[in-house]
């Protein structure tokens, strides 16, 4: 039999491929797909950096570290917009310490649940809480913003904050009849600070009285018509 290193090079191996290896658990020798072996790598790395979601477990009492579950487990193809909490637990497997300040910061912000093998399958939501279960798994309340697809179990998921939903919202109001009075329903969900000009594009100072996050009026001394730029 040739030596190794006589054999070609393959610089564009492909999944089908096939490596040697021996099988520890006996000592024989086997052949492993690079397909296969690739995956066994990334999960590997996955289960540090990742939640992987499970619909049951042999011995869910505790529950696994670095999984989302739900509270009584399954939820297999479960679409995004009826989820409105999941279980996690916070402690990576072999990473020290816990990830929990990491997820406590996005409370109160757009999160992305995204499945790291498939951009199209998603969940986006407001972090509304985290409340401790039992030791290191946590109730995250939710709140559904947008997605695609549906959760699949087995799969790994990353929780990060969601820039698109978390950029700096502004809104431009356009008042076309002089008015004293400009109300403005702005739905920004934040009280925003109001810039207000008249059709010329000059600055008119008026007294700004915010209704709630999502509404506010505008008081003039006398009527006229432009626009509001709230950020």
């Amino acid at each position: 039999m040739p030596i190794i290193s006589s054999y070609k090079k393959n610089n564009t191996p492909e999944p089908s491929d096939i490596l040697i290896g021996t099988d520890v658990s006996n000592g024989q020798t086997k052949n492993f797909s690079l397909g296969g072996a690739s995956v066994v790598i990334i999960n590997d790395f996955l289960k540090h950096s990742a939640w992987k979601f499970i619909i049951q477990d042999p011995d869910p009492d505790p529950r696994p570290e670095g999984t989302i579950s739900f509270e009584n487990y399954g939820g297999q193809a479960t679409p995004w917009q009826d989820i409105t909490s999941l279980y996690i637990n916070v402690q990576m497997p072999v990473t020290v310490p816990i990830v929990l300040p990491y997820l406590q910061r996005f409370i109160g912000y757009d999160i992305i649940i995204q499945d790291v093998r498939s951009l199209g399958r998603f969940g986006v939501y407001k972090l509304t809480a985290l409340t401790q279960v039992q030791g290191n798994v946590y109730n995250m309340g939710l709140e559904f913003v947008t997605g695609n697809n549906n959760i699949q179990a087995l799969q790994y998921y990353s929780i990060q904050i969601d820039d698109v939903g978390n950029g700096d919202k502004h809104f431009e109001f356009t008042q076309g009849v002089p008015s004293t009075l400009w109300q403005i329903q702005h739905n920004l969900d934040k009280f925003p600070s109001v810039t207000t000009v008249n059709t010329n594009e000059i600055q008119v100072f008026g007294e700004i009285e915010y209704i709630d996050k999502n509404n506010l009026n505008v008081h003039f001394t006398a009527g006229f018509s432009g626009k509001a730029y709230l950020n």
